[in-house]
């Protein structure tokens, strides 16, 4: 049995309205990390492992998992651990091979990659391929997660007045969330994102490893957490703790399977996160960190889930306003187990789950216009380089211009519904094709420089004709995946037989190869005191966090409520006091690597 579902109160408004402060707070504090552009889009080169694994790690979250990935849970059961631990294995690939490689490119933006690798054309096409369906990718994300929020928080049907114009609780909710976003990513850089990336994941491990004990030992009832774990053995549907899902659709698995090595070995902002680490052995060690929270973290709110589907086996009686109500089957579990505060903690894991990615994107994109665009076209018309400060006013404001497009997007999306099935479909189109001569690239050099143009051209016809001209449409990811992952590798290889013309170009991708086959190591003996102070930051905000909780055992309410939050916060605060400790022990001793220049 289980208790009626609570609703948002003050406390968990006071919650949400803290974190949102503490993330501004935590990205205008760290603009003095920003000295050069290289700071401001890889953090010097030298953010510490743990810190960029965690952020990577998360940057891979949004409101989609503990949404949508909760609604396919709800209604497939066991063959969402299959599909949504599949990032396991594509850590474990990077961790063999592309961390390496990423860390020994030694690049300013991701894009740089093509230029060194192919030529500055192929980088000027693929920015053109990407920016837009990033900004809508951005728009949808924000769109996603504020449907939730508001709907979350009551605040849907209500009017806001801003002065400037009227929007509804949704827009206002797009809005705030985004202007908050803006504040940290455009002032902090990439260390905001990182150490904001590494907060939110501390907030997501609470509210998932929460849940998970609460789960059970509701579907246990009198007999306990353990008789929770028998009632889903036992009462579940048939063939849902089986992999029948899998066994009745293996093309959709192996494409997932697929994508999920394209998209966290070849997407740019993993790229970044690889090559923002002062060495590659801290690359390797950043792959390998991701892969272990790929694989366990999704079990502990997949299981939880599982269970709903038993706690709660009508549950579009009680979201009959959504169009899939199973989508909220883990955010019932939060508002039904969870003690006021904690679920707005919840609601803030839902939003931090959000932001990661979006914030890493903006990152990124940004680091493309300016690296790989303005700089080069400023630098062809005024024939010299632009000073740092100039560069790092420019990131700024990149930054902040592709977050009011974004925030833009949301709100277009909302008003007009076919936005969002264009920029699923339009973004899925691109993805494989695009990604698969990154990968091929860095293992294989004896390619022409329009090798990668050609190669995410002819897949993308193809992809076009499969979705346009014939009908592909009863498996239509399966194609897109395949169509176009095939078709780039095919002509990829084939371009091979044309020999490159450009003496200038065959002299970069000789460079690029000797710098690749170059060992990336340490150029100090040093801690950087970055680096350090990340470690405090984390630290001490983290024991904020655990502070909130235990201040919010004195809310009235049950005595199991109050426990859990006492629980909760001094677990917290032991956390941030264990890193607290762990920097100061660490600020006494040399960085233990041995001095080789890059």
């Amino acid at each position: 049995m289980v208790d009626h579902i609570k609703h948002v109160n003050v406390f968990d408004f006071a919650v949400i309205g803290l974190y949102l402060l503490m993330l501004s707070g935590v990205g205008i504090y760290l603009t003095r990390f920003n000295k050069t552009v290289d700071d401001f889009f890889k953090g010097g080169g030298k953010i510490p492992w743990w810190i960029a694994g965690i952020s990577t790690f998360v940057a891979g979250f949004s409101a989609f998992m503990f949404v949508a990935a909760a609604g396919y849970t709800y209604k497939n059961g066991m063959g969402a651990v299959v599909l949504f631990t599949s990032a396991f294995w594509a850590y474990g690939l990077g961790y063999y091979v592309y961390a390496t490689k990423w860390r020994r490119s030694r690049l300013s933006s991701p894009m740089e990659f093509l230029t060194r690798r192919f030529s500055q054309g192929t980088t000027y096409y693929y920015t053109l391929l990407s920016i837009i369906p990033a900004i809508l990718g951005l728009g949808l994300n924000i769109y996603i997660l504020c449907i939730f929020v508001s709907t979350s928080l009551g605040i849907t049907d209500l009017t806001f007045n801003l002065g400037i114009a009227r929007v509804t609780g949704l827009e206002f909710s797009m809005i705030l969330t985004g202007v908050v976003m803006l504040i940290y990513t455009s002032a902090g850089g990439l260390w905001a994102v990182v150490i904001t990336d590494v907060l939110q994941f501390f907030i997501i491990l609470i509210v998932s490893v929460l849940i998970f004990p609460l789960a059970f030992m509701a579907l246990g009832g009198s007999g306990g957490f353990f008789h929770g774990f028998e009632r889903l053995l036992s009462e579940s549907p048939a063939g849902y703790l089986s992999l029948q899902d899998v066994v009745s659709r293996p093309g959709f698995y192996v494409a997932y399977f697929f994508s999920s090595l394209l998209g966290y070995n070849a997407a740019w902002h993993i790229g970044q996160r690889y090559y923002s680490v002062p060495t590659e052995r801290d690359a390797r060690k950043m792959a390998i960190l991701c892969a272990v929270l790929s694989l366990i973290l999704p079990l502990l709110w997949i299981a939880p889930t599982m269970a709903s589907r038993l706690l709660f086996p009508n549950i579009e009686t009680i979201w009959p306003q959504l169009t899939d109500p199973a989508e909220a089957s883990f955010v019932t579990l939060a508002l039904t187990l969870l003690p006021n505060g904690l679920i707005g903690i919840t609601i803030s894991a839902i939003i931090a789950a959000t932001l990661t990615s979006v914030d890493t994107q903006l990152n990124y994109l940004a680091s493309i216009l300016v690296r790989d665009v303005y700089a080069k076209i400023r630098k062809g018309i005024f024939g010299r380089d632009a000073s740092e400060k100039h560069q790092l006013f420019i990131s700024r404001v990149s930054a902040f211009g592709l977050g009011m497009l974004a925030i833009i997007t949301a709100i277009l999306v909302q008003r007009t519904k076919g936005v969002f099935e264009f920029a699923l479909m339009y973004y899925s189109w691109f993805a494989p094709s695009m990604f698969t001569p990154i990968m091929l690239g860095f293992l294989y050099t004896k390619t022409p420089s329009w090798s990668a143009a050609a190669s995410v051209t002819a897949g993308l016809i193809v992809v076009w004709f499969g979705n346009v001209v014939f009908d592909v449409s009863p498996y239509q990811y399966e194609f897109n995946i395949f169509g176009g992952v095939l078709t780039s590798t095919i002509v990829f290889f084939g371009s091979a037989y044309f020999k490159e013309k450009s003496t200038s170009v065959v002299a970069s991708i000789r460079s690029f190869e000797k710098d690749i086959a170059a060992p990336a190591t340490a150029e100090s003996l040093h801690w950087d005191p970055n680096a350090l102070q990340s470690y405090k930051i984390v630290g001490v905000v983290t024991i904020g966090i655990g502070v909130v909780l235990m201040l919010l055992s004195a809310v009235p309410a049950t005595r199991d409520a109050t426990l859990l939050n006492l629980i909760t916060g001094f677990c917290t605060i032991g956390l941030g006091s264990l890193i607290l400790w762990y920097f100061k022990n660490q600020s006494k001793q040399p960085l233990a690597t041995e001095e080789t220049p890059e």
